[in-house]
């Protein structure tokens, strides 16, 4: 494979993370009124945001690149891991995959009158919180044993670990409406995003 092909895939992963960082950003900034601390990132794209096209432009990006990345890594790399390795990265594939849904199915605004539309975005996310604590889980015990991949392997599980807290605070505040949703919302989706980038970065660097 050509080497510049190569290494756009394998930063496919951080190029991702850019267009959720400017879609979180740019959507945030241009509503007026709109609070990080309070409400969740995908109100961002729910039927009648504002400038809701271009956060689901920005988003779409997101999730065909988060595809590519996660795709690439697994038909290319597999082979030279762990097989715990290979079924992280199927895990992280089925992820994408299903997060690439979100956008036919957006979230409800909050005093709005609930929509078909809108609880299949809430059964949605149920069905991409395994794959997102499996996927960190399952990399990190199989890059744990690999001398070349033992921090990463580590820092994977980490990862792993603060999904499942983070995860697990977000649900309790979304189901009892307490204040602050947005911010351990973006704690939990935050940690995934940060460990995509640095795997991303650590497969360029020993390319």
């Amino acid at each position: 494979m050509n080497l510049l092909v190569s290494d756009f895939l394998m930063l496919s992963g951080m190029l991702a993370v850019v267009f959720y960082i400017l879609h979180v950003v740019l959507g945030g900034a241009k509503w007026k009124g709109y609070s990080h601390l309070h409400q969740p990132i995908s109100d961002l794209t729910a039927s009648g945001a504002p400038n809701r096209t271009l956060m689901l432009t920005l988003t779409t990006m997101y999730g065909l690149l988060a595809l590519l990345f996660a795709v690439s890594f697994t038909i290319l790399k597999n082979g030279e891991h762990n097989p715990l390795v290979l079924w992280g990265g199927i895990s992280f594939i089925l992820l994408h995959i299903v997060s690439v849904l979100y956008p036919l199915f957006p979230q409800d605004l909050p005093g709005t009158k609930a929509t078909l539309k809108g609880r299949m975005h809430v059964y949605i996310t149920a069905i991409i919180v395994p794959f997102t604590i499996l996927t960190p889980f399952l990399m990190g015990f199989g890059f744990i044993s690999e001398p070349q991949w033992h921090t990463f392997g580590i820092y994977s599980i980490i990862t792993g670990i603060l999904i499942l807290i983070f995860g697990g605070t977000t649900a309790v505040f979304f189901v009892k409406k307490l204040p602050y949703f947005g911010l351990v919302e973006r704690l939990n989706i935050g940690t995934l995003q940060v460990w995509t980038i640095v795997f991303s970065l650590e497969l360029f660097l020993t390319r």
